[in-house]
């Protein structure tokens, strides 16, 4: 077990990029190690009008995966806080807060651990992917590896050297199309 007080040493050492986290608690249960943390900004700022906001509306739990350590799956579980946006012109009532380099809007996954699903998924593809998640310690279906690998921007395009140009019809005789190759 972690001593008392060096959970916070510990966070430091393994996620040194993530800055303004407070560890509550460490915990191991069978396969995983469950780490609880919140965030310790005093306020955010909105980003729909740009404005701080740093009147609590609520608090919530957010359970996230992260990178495994020591062959065990990883847990973060995050209490976030749900601040008003006093910014009577903007649309946004409430804001939620977001740590840096640890979540983004709607994922379960933080950052490092979607940066090594699509890697999975690009060196063995989907259904390969997903056996190959399952010795390392992440939880990843197939389905999960192929939206991770689509969520990857296209590769610049060089300079053109060959164009080819096709026509079809949507529908025959109703709707007609070309497509540049």
């Amino acid at each position: 077990m972690v001593p008392v007080g060096e959970e916070q040493r510990i966070w430091d050492l393994v996620w040194p990029d993530v800055d303004g986290v407070v560890v509550d608690g460490v915990e191991v249960v069978e396969d995983a190690v469950r780490i609880d943390v919140h965030a310790g900004q005093r306020a955010t700022v909105c980003p729909a009008c740009g404005m701080e906001a740093s009147r609590v509306h609520s608090t919530y739990r957010r359970r996230l995966a992260d990178r495994p350590i020591g062959g065990r799956r990883v847990v973060l579980r995050l209490m976030v806080r749900r601040f008003f946006c006093d910014n009577s012109a903007c649309k946004r009532r409430t804001v939620a807060e977001q740590v840096e380099h640890l979540t983004t809007p709607y994922r379960r996954r933080t950052p490092a651990v979607a940066r090594m699903v699509q890697a999975i998924g690009l060196a063995v593809g989907g259904r390969a992917g997903a056996r190959l998640a399952n010795y390392l310690p992440l939880r990843a279906s197939r389905d999960v590896i192929l939206r991770e690998v689509r969520r990857l921007p296209d590769p610049p395009s060089g300079q053109v050297t060959v164009l080819g140009i096709d026509e079809f019809a949507f529908r025959r005789g109703a709707t007609y199309g070309t497509v540049l190759i």
